[in-house]
């Protein structure tokens, strides 16, 4: 990630770089050398991080509040680090192979998925070379492909605009959040090859009960998920929990061809490694299709916002944890801190912004249960003081 080491501080807020606005520092109120920059970026925010240290200050983008684009990342820490005697950075200039493609709108924002109709997904695709040969082999099908590691999404995107394909959208976000939004009956096959098996942290894998009711949802009447790996354990797992369900229709396969093959399924193959393979066919289930709330606004003024940070609430199917606060020391008030909440297992982080004792998320949770579960017992420990003065894991 881009940042740089300094021997000065930043001083020059209120100004306008190009298309950056930068406001004025937002302070930590425990930790006074903690403190947040933010810059609005074509009605983006990013919000750069800034830590005093004992001899130096460390500077560098906020996980939460950044953009895609590297390049313009750099360009902005170039400008601020201008002048402030800089120890160390990694701000040279990034190789076109590392930007291509990141500006032909192929990488889509999370919650932008429901304006595709999306026909094949794939769920973790790695070096890239499944999910690029079946856009390839299926221009006028929509390819959807979730991954959260970042060098693996520049390569993809690198060789959407090298193979000039127009039916391939990558989105940087964990799958089993991703899934959750799409809409049902839309998707005619799910592909999860090679995941990490997580053998020793189950709760981690994307394959579970709430994976397959999520995946039958989406998936048309004809649809299936298909499953690779070369790890038994995780096999054997997918298999007791697809048996587990009341109807299941599925298909094993041991070394089975495939007209494809990753590197990751290369490199076993020379080991004469076992490759396992299982194609789960959509059943008919009842879901809980709750209405959608109409928006995600908090309706009361809140008079303290202080009082409601470092705090942690837990319900039986989701939790709310609000951790410091930041405040503006210029005229005009602002606050925010770090709000995580929805599932235990895929938990959902954004920030909470107060201004003029009203409440706004900077990034909108998703109009799935955990989130509007969630956000509905935030209001009500918004709207009644009494809640944030108990004490509950803060």
């Amino acid at each position: 990630m881009p940042h740089f080491v300094s021997s000065k501080k930043f001083m020059q807020t209120n100004v306008v770089y190009q298309d950056f606005q930068i406001a004025d520092y937002l302070y930590n109120e425990s930790f006074p050398n903690l403190s947040i920059l933010p810059v609005i970026y074509q009605d983006e925010m990013i919000f750069i991080r800034c830590i005093q240290r004992q001899k130096d200050y460390l500077y560098k983008v906020d996980k939460l509040a950044r953009i895609a684009d590297i390049v313009k990342i750099k360009e902005l820490l170039c400008f601020l680090s201008k002048d402030l005697g800089i120890i160390t950075h990694n701000l040279n200039h990034t190789k076109k192979k590392h930007t291509r493609g990141f500006q032909t709108g192929f990488l889509i924002e999370l919650a932008n998925i429901r304006e595709l109709q999306v026909d094949f997904i794939e769920i973790g695709f790695g070096s890239g070379r499944h999910i690029l040969e079946l856009a390839k082999n299926n221009p006028d099908k929509t390819i959807l492909g979730f991954e959260i590691h970042l060098p693996s999404i520049r390569q993809v995107m690198n060789a959407i605009e090298i193979y000039n394909l127009n039916n391939l959208y990558i989105c940087n976000v964990d799958a089993r959040l991703g899934i959750q939004i799409i809409p049902t009956d839309t998707t005619q096959r799910i592909f999860l090859h090679f995941p990490v098996p997580w053998n020793k942290a189950k709760h981690r894998r994307v394959f579970n009960r709430d994976f397959l009711e999520h995946s039958f949802r989406i998936l048309k009447s004809n649809g299936s998920i298909n499953v690779r790996t070369d790890d038994l354990e995780y096999f054997q797992d997918c298999i007791h929990e697809c048996l587990s369900a009341n109807h299941t229709y599925i298909e094993i396969h041991k070394n089975n061809a495939t007209e494809v093959i990753s590197k990751y399924e290369q490199r076993w193959n020379a080991k004469q490694k076992d490759i396992y393979e299982l194609n789960i066919f959509k059943q008919s289930l009842q879901f809980d299709r709750q209405d959608e709330i109409q928006n995600f606004h908090f309706p009361d003024a809140v008079e303290d916002f202080a009082l409601f940070c470092n705090k942690k609430w837990i319900e039986k199917s989701f939790f709310v944890s609000i951790g410091d606060l930041y405040q503006s020391q210029s005229g005009h008030k602002i606050s925010l801190a770090q709000l995580t909440f929805g599932s235990f297992y895929v938990p959902f982080n954004t920030y909470l912004i107060a201004e003029q004792q009203m409440l706004s998320y900077l990034k909108c949770p998703l109009n799935i249960r955990s989130h509007r579960l969630a956000h509905q017992f935030l209001c009500k420990i918004l709207s009644q003081k009494i809640y944030a003065q108990r004490d509950v894991k803060g």
